[in-house]
């Protein structure tokens, strides 16, 4: 059974800045993602990690964004 196609949308990056602030994240390889505001960014790090959905707090200030990861 052939099933119908509602909509195709290109999904385009671009490059874009967070507002100062802490954010959580979940880090995986090169890439941490971070939701805000409905919207999921995936920040891209200078270093790796070998594992998945490691917990991380992203802090953006001035437009410069570290991390650090939440040790449980």
């Amino acid at each position: 059974m052939k099933n119908k196609v509602k909509s195709i949308t290109e999904k385009v990056p671009q490059v874009t800045t967070l507002p100062d602030g802490l954010y959580n994240g979940i880090w995986c390889g090169y890439v941490i993602e971070v939701n805000s505001e409905g919207k999921r960014f995936e920040l891209e790090t200078e270093m790796g990690v070998k594992g998945i959905n490691i917990k991380v707090v992203v802090e953006v200030e001035n437009g410069e964004a570290t991390f650090d990861v939440v040790r449980s």
